[in-house]
């Protein structure tokens, strides 16, 4: 990372809270019919809302990347515009977000972030919609991944777990199940809150739904022969996504390796200590939310920075390497997969 955007960086986060103020004020200025409608708790939300962005643009400078930024604000707009609020919200934000930049730090040259911006904006005003659909008739199991989503939505949690009960008496593998059904309908359940056609409620009723239901097939995932092999597996600190580094540790089990599920929001000491006590040859870490890329970086460097896991191997994954090529090199991490397939057969690789 070059000088001037080490610098540009710096700024930024000593003052983020300063120009989520500014950018609010901006809002609320431009559009007085804001604080009729709104009041202070819109305020609020306007700056949280600030916030976040300015927290998305710092981490794509972090890892010099305008894609992110770019895939943040697509994401944004289609979370948006499924409750009826338009693209030049949006647009405006971003205006705002470049002139309080220029109004608090005028003294600084800040071309890099003011760039990044503007790709932002010109990438944003050419985008078209685009609604994501991961349940399709041409995958396997389709029919019984809808059938299940479908009871989740009515929660009815019992039924799901029966269907997916009588599947394993039907000879499905159970990695099948995995990818098939758990994975296409968490992807579903996120698409559809993003279309604002759930609620939160149901996203996290159906993901914990899930996680119960998962912990029904550990009996067989168990049992499987072990090769000797240990591997641990988490979410990086402050990560809450945890159900899908869930799944790649319990494919990793059923391909024999002995596995050490730490969950999520891991502290870095703690995780350290779990790796030395199991002497693991791998450490798998997810992260799903690209403002949490840093803190993997910072994982990662401490631990190659110890003499005594110089024969650790890393992989790291989730939504940010399906964005960013190379991320993983660029983070020091030893590989990443698409999924939890490509990942067993990437680690039995880079551990023999």
């Amino acid at each position: 990372m070059n000088s001037d955007l080490n610098f540009e960086i710096l700024q930024l986060e000593s003052n983020r809270e300063k120009l989520a103020e500014r950018i609010t004020d901006l809002h609320f200025k431009n559009n007085p019919d804001l604080e009729k409608r709104y009041g202070e708790k819109g305020r609020d939300y306007c700056y949280e809302d600030a916030l976040y962005h300015l927290n998305y643009l710092i981490e794509s400078l972090r890892i010099e990347s305008p894609d992110m930024f770019n895939h943040y604000l697509q994401w944004s707009w289609h979370m948006l515009k499924a409750r009826e609020i338009p693209k030049n919200d949006l647009l405006h934000n971003l205006d705002y977000m470049e002139e309080a930049i220029r109004q608090e730090l005028m003294n600084a040259d800040m071309e890099i972030s003011i760039e990044y911006i503007r790709k932002g904006k010109h990438y944003l005003e050419n985008l078209k919609p685009v609604e994501k659909h991961y349940l399709k008739t041409e995958e396997p199991l389709y029919e019984e991944a809808k059938e299940y989503l479908n009871l989740l939505l009515d929660s009815k949690r019992q039924q799901a777990g029966q269907l997916i009960d009588e599947l394993v008496k039907q000879d499905i593998p159970v990695k099948d199940i995995y990818e098939h059904i758990f994975q296409t309908t968490q992807y579903e359940i996120g698409a559809l809150w993003q279309r604002n056609e759930i609620t939160v409620a149901h996203e996290h009723y159906c993901t914990a739904a899930t996680q119960l239901i998962m912990s029904r097939l550990y009996p067989l995932i168990f049992s499987t022969p072990k090769k000797g092999q240990r591997m641990v597996a988490c979410s990086v600190s402050s990560e809450l996504h945890e159900i899908g580094i869930r799944m790649v540790a319990d494919f990793f089990e059923m391909d024999g390796w002995d596995t050490y599920y730490m969950g999520s929001n891991m502290p870095d000491n703690h995780l350290i200590q779990s790796i030395k006590e199991h002497r693991a040859q791998l450490l798998a870490i997810s992260v799903t939310l690209p403002i949490h890329i840093q803190k993997v970086t910072s994982l990662i460097e401490k631990i190659r920075n110890m003499p005594d896991m110089d024969d650790l191997k890393i992989m790291a994954g989730g939504y940010p390497f399906s964005i960013i090529p190379d991320l993983q090199n660029r983070m020091g991490a030893d590989a990443t997969a698409v999924n939890a397939r490509k990942a067993i057969e990437t680690a039995n690789q880079i551990v023999n």
